[in-house]
């Protein structure tokens, strides 16, 4: 499934067709920043670096202004259904495959936004969270007020990797797991 189709998943069930215009009814998830308000616990990935942080430091981290946090909540039964962390970053400019590279103003590095962490809970795997998670993600980097020229991720594993570049993610040279999504891939959805 690609990010166009994950996208398009969502957008299906947010939106229904009728002989007119689509009509909005009530999505399945939200996607909204995380508060005290959200009930953490019992959030269980199967990644137990992922659920420790989520349930012990992501708080820390959003008091320092380190990340923001966002939540995929089930409108049903407010359960957090995912999670993701975007922060400011940089790509090194050797770090682009050269067509790439070619194009960029003779800076060290590009500016980008960055998912520190990704995860779904175990009982809402394969429901295109994670795609609309990114999702989430590639249209916050690119209404900042920020200029960001791509939504940079550290793949955890071979696994994590697979599913980014499944997504659309470019590997970095020089940098094992480390992938980039350039932000212009919003106006392809």
């Amino acid at each position: 499934m690609s990010l166009c189709d994950g996208l398009s998943k969502v957008m299906q069930n947010c939106l229904v067709r009728f002989n007119r215009p689509y009509v909005m009814k009530q999505p399945l998830f939200s996607v909204v920043p995380l508060t005290k308000s959200h009930r953490r616990e019992g959030f269980y990935s199967g990644s137990e670096a992922l659920d420790i942080y989520f349930s012990a430091q992501v708080g820390q981290d959003i008091k320092r202004n380190i990340t923001k946090c966002f939540v995929a909540v089930d409108n049903t039964n407010q359960k957090i259904a995912g999670y993701y962390t975007l922060s400011a970053a940089q790509i090194p400019l050797p770090g682009l495959p050269k067509e790439i590279a070619r194009k960029m103003p003779r800076y060290d590095a590009v500016p980008a936004s960055k998912i520190g962490r990704l995860a779904v809970d175990r009982h809402y795997k394969g429901k295109g969270i994670g795609s609309a998670l990114i999702a989430d993600a590639l249209l916050r980097s690119s209404h900042s007020s920020l200029a960001v020229y791509a939504l940079l991720v550290d793949a955890k594993d071979e696994q994590a990797e697979a599913f980014y570049l499944h997504h659309g993610f470019i590997p970095c040279i020089g940098a094992p797991h480390t992938l980039f999504l350039p932000l212009k891939t919003i106006s392809k959805i």
